[in-house]
């Protein structure tokens, strides 16, 4: 299983280090060899790229993760989805909880006979408990990436593998986000994270550490350097059944319906499913730890000339970096 740089940790009170933690988080038998069937006539030989992808997704049976699935399906990619039980998905699991998650890559692994062309980690939600958005949100990802990760670098050996992460333009546009609660949480410290949170909003918390944790971990041995992308997908406002629930906060509602839409609408899943299908394809092959941002244009409504920001840093720091990272 791929370690991490400072990535998360099983939540209990006694934490190891994160190097460790991460391998240890999900230990998982093998996967079980798929039924072998009658192969086409036209059937791949032993080791090259299978004719038909496979691509497991979390929140496979609503909102974006139905439309993503339905947009794979109809491209003719095998889908394995991965829900909460009684949701019809081939994989039921509750990713709130370590058991879930473990169950979660378990059952991909049986399905996909250990080899995984693509992974969505979508499943989210939007809660006022910190500890519940923290373990889907933050944990419930990770640890579907970090368990699959095996799997897909499988694939990458014969012909490419990619990662798409849902995180959140919430990250990029909320007031007061709790930098370092989201710092403890890629610690492996959700009940530090809990503290630095007090009172704040634990969604964009939790979405921020996701989108940290992608841009650590993308360019390293385990991703990049085995052959497998990983990026995240930043989504605005979408017409899902959470976006009802948020539309009927008193606080959340007057805001969301304030907010800009220089299209003049919120997206619907249908009109993202195309980003996460092109990002698991070998065309965005180059695109490695980004963080797509698609809103209709709030953020950059918002931020303006604030970003993209120059780096800062001098000539000489640079050097440094540059030459004793490539020693």
């Amino acid at each position: 299983m791929p370690t991490s740089k400072k990535t998360t940790a099983p939540k209990d009170a006694t934490k190891a280090p994160a190097k460790a933690a991460s391998k240890t988080r999900l230990a998982l038998p093998a996967p079980k060899k798929a039924k072998a069937a009658a192969a086409p006539a036209d059937a791949a030989e032993p080791g090259a790229a299978p004719a038909q992808r496979t691509v497991a997704v979390s929140g496979s049976q609503s909102g974006l993760g139905l439309a993503i699935r339905r947009h794979l399906e109809a491209a003719g990619v095998r889908v394995i989805g991965i829900d909460l039980p009684g949701k019809g998905a081939e994989v039921e699991a509750d990713l709130s909880k370590p058991e879930g998650r473990k169950r979660a890559v378990q059952g991909v692994n049986d399905a996909c006979g250990g080899t995984l062309q693509g992974l969505v980690a979508n499943a989210g939600i939007d809660a006022k408990d910190s500890t519940l958005t923290f373990a889907v949100n933050y944990d419930g990802a990770v640890d579907l990436l970090e368990g699959l990760q095996p799997a897909l670098a499988r694939a990458a050996k014969h012909g490419g593998a990619a990662a798409v992460v849902t995180v959140s333009h919430a990250i990029l546009i909320s007031p007061g986000v709790k930098v370092r609660a989201a710092d403890a949480l890629l610690d492996g410290k959700p009940g530090r994270a809990r503290l630095w949170l007090g009172g704040g909003n634990p969604y964009p918390v939790s979405k921020l550490a996701l989108a940290r944790w992608i841009r650590r971990e993308a360019p390293g041995a385990d991703w990049a350097g085995a052959g497998i992308v990983l990026n995240g997908v930043c989504p605005g406002a979408i017409e899902t059944p959470m976006l009802e629930k948020d539309l009927k906060d008193k606080v959340k509602g007057p805001i969301i319906r304030a907010m800009p839409k220089p299209l003049g609408r919120n997206s619907k899943p249908e009109d993202l499913a195309g980003i996460y299908e092109f990002l698991l394809s070998p065309q965005a092959r180059f695109i490695v730890g980004q963080l797509i941002t698609a809103d209709g244009g709030v953020e950059a409504t918002w931020r303006g000339d604030d970003w993209p920001r120059a780096w800062d840093i001098s000539t000489a720091r640079f050097l440094i970096n540059l030459f004793g990272k490539s020693r």
